[in-house]
């Protein structure tokens, strides 16, 4: 087929048609669309035609102020909408290739590849194809998310690769650097809608070649100081309200996060694989639980959420263990992350763990064995915690021996609903797109001590269908590390669940009805009640503006306020 010649503006113009006649006559369902759709297209002697041409036509209907913005209506039209679910709008890019201080017998090592990863994972493969280059990698991701509908005013940008304060800090500042530099100039780009031709946007629906490479953007400000695109930022139509990084627990110390400060480093994942000394010892992890308890400790008084990794499977353990070391990790005061994520120990050939498997030393778990550890594990997650992942996303290919099951946490998740099982964890109870009752909304404070320090967990919930609409992380800390935080408790989290809402606007969406607003309040008088004169927060790049307005300064890293 010729897609030169294809009748690009007629496309436009029924899926404009159909959008307005669906908001005309308030669709209120995807399925109600689709035949609203269906009918449209037949009458109109047409094909029907990818959704891309609908998110055009959708934009330019807003832009040209025929129509408000219409949340609902997008949601039909979007591509992979789970993708902004969750309130923002998340950004993968992987580092180069290079040392790592770990030897662990089960890591993959592929030199095209920093330590852990595979060039058949799907981040690796996007990283490699831009040279690991963090300003193409960020572009390209940016490009693909507001092409498919996606509102990109709120990145929450996600750095991976292995431990990243293992890297140069001349490299990671200047990554850093080049990830704020790609959303400040893709801001103004979004201006451009001529970059978003409908020709462009049919080529790559087709092709799917890089979604950047129809958009040569010459870097105008390659040699812009760090500081600068950081205040660029704040300000930016793609703000970066999170930064996220990995690293190992016995690479966390004052000074390194003294430094992840100044980058704007919010949350700080960690490889803990297990609670059991004697498995780290074997496998050459390299730390000991004494390092990870320490780790979560100066990361919680710095008010970083934590982020763990945890890996049942592995040699030398056992399913008791692997049970065990769960109940540990939230029961323990010395841990309690915020964040988890499960990774069964599997068998690649790159790995030195491959060499045992062949020789008969060490034999995985089989499927039903590790799906009642798994089932066991998650269980045991508290309401305050959120499971990020279950499983790697690596291809079944790679794996020699091991799970290889893609959808293990569905199968879990519908297992547990089905033994009448409650599951507490966060990303099970968000409450996404899912219609809610205000009448049920409660505010609920439940604190628990961590680390050497109190939480405070603070939340809006719609106790009728148990659902999650926003929370805020609040901490009196153990120990005070900077001056900064100098007589002040800290907020380590506010986030508003639901679809993404651009910044600024207005919307009876979730995430516009004040609730984080609500959720600081509280934390003042709770700051108060507890005779603390002050409240920090460690906030991203791109929410300073946002605080400022409900009277924090910028001290240092942190936005402050005095409260008498």
């Amino acid at each position: 087929m010729d897609f030169a010649n294809l009748n690009l503006e007629k496309f436009n113009e029924i899926a404009k048609q159909i959008l307005l006649l669906a908001m005309e006559r308030a669709v209120e369902s995807k399925r109600e669309f689709e035949k609203l759709r269906n009918s449209v297209v037949k009458a109109e002697k047409s094909e029907v035609f990818h959704n891309l041409y609908f998110i055009k036509a959708y934009q330019d209907l807003v832009n040209d102020g025929i129509i408000d913005e219409n949340p609902l209506i997008l949601s039909f039209i979007k591509k992979r909408s789970v993708r902004t679910l969750s309130g923002v709008a998340p950004v993968t890019v992987l580092t180069k290739p290079y040392f790592c201080p770990g030897k662990c017998v089960y890591c993959p090592t592929d030199l095209r590849m920093p330590k852990s990863y595979l060039p058949s994972q799907p981040a690796a493969q996007r990283a490699f194809r831009q040279s690991f280059n963090p300003y193409t990698q960020v572009f390209v991701r940016l490009k693909a998310l507001h092409m498919a509908g996606h509102d990109t005013s709120k990145i929450e940008l996600r750095i991976i690769g292995g431990s990243f304060n293992a890297y140069p800090r001349a490299y990671q500042k200047w990554f850093v650097k080049r990830c704020l530099l790609a959303m400040n100039e893709f801001s103004v780009l979004i201006k451009d809608e001529k970059a978003f031709s409908h020709k462009n946007v049919v080529k790559k629906s087709i092709y799917g070649d890089d979604l950047v490479s129809e958009i040569r953007v010459k870097s105008l400000s390659k040699t812009s100081r760090f500081e600068e695109e950081v205040l660029k930022n704040e300000k930016s139509l793609c703000k970066c309200i999170g930064i996220n990084v990995e690293t190992r627990p016995d690479l966390i110390s004052v000074k390194e996060l003294k430094f992840f400060r100044t980058l704007g480093v919010t949350k700080v994942e960690m490889g803990v694989q297990t609670l059991f000394d004697e498995i780290q010892l074997k496998t050459d992890r390299g730390h000991d639980t004494k390092a990870v308890s320490k780790a979560f400790s100066l990361l919680k008084d710095f008010g970083f959420k934590i982020g763990v990794h945890m890996m049942p499977n592995l040699p030398y353990s056992t399913p008791e263990m692997d049970k065990q070391m769960m109940k540990d990790l939230f029961n323990d005061e010395r841990f309690k992350p915020d964040y988890l994520k499960i990774y069964p120990c599997v068998v690649v050939k790159r790995a030195r763990l491959s060499k045992l498997y062949e020789k008969g030393e060490f034999t995985p778990y089989t499927d039903d064995v590790l799906l009642d550890i798994l089932s066991d594990n998650l269980k045991n997650v508290p309401f305050f915690c959120r499971v990020d992942r279950i499983a790697r996303d690596i291809p079944a290919n790679d794996v020699q021996s091991g799970l290889k099951t893609s959808n293990i946490r569905q199968i879990l998740e519908e297992k547990l609903v089905k033994e009448g099982f409650k599951i507490q964890e966060i990303r099970f109870r968000e409450i996404k797109n899912e219609k809610v009752d205000e009448n049920s909304i409660n505010f609920i404070l439940r604190e628990y001590s961590a680390s050497n320090g109190k939480e405070f967990f603070l939340s809006f919930e719609d106790v009728s269908i148990d659902k999650l609409i926003a929370l805020l992380r609040l901490r009196l800390p153990g120990k005070v590390h900077i001056k900064d935080l100098e007589g002040a408790m800290i907020i380590r989290e506010v986030h508003v669940y639901g679809t993404q809402i651009p910044v600024g606007k207005k919307s009876g969406e979730k995430q516009h009805q004040g609730f984080g607003s609500r959720l600081i309040v509280e934390a003042e008088k709770i700051c108060i009640n507890n005779g603390f004169k002050r409240l920090a927060i460690i906030a991203g790049i791109g929410t300073r503006e946002y605080y400022a307005k409900r009277g924090y300064q910028l001290r240092g890293t942190y936005m402050v306020k005095d409260l008498f």
